[in-house]
């Protein structure tokens, strides 16, 4: 029996070994195999944290009748979510066509020209002369550059439209990937969870601290920042509109630029602004810039404010650092994965200095 017990452990560390190499093997080919679609199921992963609440209330409606309630909660998302992005999908593309005719007319007939001509540039050069004397505004060229920033703005709203518009057709696609997963998301999400964490070795408090933060993260992100881009867009788009720009087209540049920490949607509405007063429209550009001060920026922090409760605390630099990071490794899912990863690493530190770093507590005296 002694001689024996080796080759059993043998045996047993073998099996394990190619237990192990199996199953990487076959995470590498299942993630081969399910990585067009990852996009697609944490888009409806995203959907099931931020409507799970009006599923189990209707779970509770129904009387316990849980594919009813999830077959409801995902109409739902096609009314109050889907179906608004198609639309605002097609007049954006509508309006970033018509905004390419008119720029390609435009500079084809010399229209940008009026706006070299301005009067006032020379206001403008004189006050830089008298504050600034070591600059020679000659060299500077502030019509060159003001006019190729324009030029920049006008061709990033095209070919974002155009890029809009050739997606169109794989956005409809990602929708219905999205929606099926969510149906069964509300369903099964929840005990694939705890099968999830039953692999995982922590105890109990830590995996509820990385539960509860990854659920703040993501409710965060949506809430906070989709809020806020979804209500800085409409206002943006309005005030647009109001002055006869295209509303819809670049309310949702606008949206998507809100994401930027500290510029924000600045980086449209100020330049239209002055564009509009460059071109002597006083009233237009003067109504651009106060409603973007006074409203637009404003909406942050009231919608942050109204939306966010309890949200996880995370530094303003490294929370700036993780969204232009997330956004660049990951498109627009970045401001979700972002946040969540530094989240996730603040968490874990946090275990780590409790478990490692930190004297154990003192040894009761009176034991003795």
């Amino acid at each position: 029996m002694a001689e024996g017990r080796p080759n059993a452990e043998h045996h047993n560390t073998t099996g394990r070994v190619f237990l192990l190499g199996a199953l990487a093997v076959s995470v590498y080919f299942g993630w081969k195999m399910f990585r067009p679609f990852f996009s697609a199921v944490a888009i409806a992963a995203i959907l099931d944290i931020v409507f799970y609440p009006l599923y189990a209330r209707l779970t509770r409606a129904f009387g316990g009748r849980q594919k009813l309630a999830a077959g409801v909660t995902v109409l739902a998302v096609v009314l109050v979510v889907i179906l608004p992005l198609i639309g605002m999908g097609i007049l954006f593309t509508k309006q970033a066509l018509d905004l390419y005719a008119g720029l390609s007319a435009k500079a084809q007939g010399g229209g940008y020209d009026s706006i070299l001509r301005f009067r006032d540039w020379a206001v403008v050069e004189g006050w830089i002369q008298d504050h600034a004397p070591w600059l020679d505004v000659q060299v500077l060229n502030l019509k060159g550059i003001f006019l190729n920033f324009l030029q920049k703005i006008g061709g990033f709203g095209v070919s974002f439209g155009t890029a809009a518009a050739s997606n169109m057709l794989g956005a409809i696609g990602t929708f219905a990937v999205v929606l099926f997963s969510l149906f069964f998301i509300l369903l099964d999400g929840a005990a694939f969870a705890r099968w999830v964490w039953a692999m995982v070795p922590l105890d109990g408090r830590h995996r509820e601290i990385v539960s509860r933060t990854f659920v703040e993260i993501v409710k965060s992100s949506v809430m906070g920042s989709g809020l806020v881009a979804i209500v800085q867009g409409i206002l943006g788009g309005l005030s647009f509109w109001i002055v006869g720009l295209p509303g819809v087209l670049w309310g949702s540049i606008m949206a998507f630029t809100s994401l930027v920490p500290v510029v924000g949607t600045a980086i449209i509405w100020a330049p239209a602004g002055l564009a509009l007063l460059l071109q002597g429209r006083a009233g237009a550009g003067a109504f651009i810039l106060i409603w973007g001060v006074a409203i637009i920026s404003s909406a942050d922090n009231v919608v942050r404010l109204l939306a966010v409760r309890g949200p996880v605390h995370l530094h303003p630099l490294l929370l700036f650092f993780s969204i232009v990071g997330g956004i660049k490794f990951a498109g627009l899912l970045g401001v979700v994965y972002g946040p969540l990863v530094l989240a996730m690493i603040q968490t874990l530190f946090g275990f780590f200095r409790e478990e490692f770093l930190e004297p154990p507590p003192p040894a009761d005296a009176s034991r003795g």
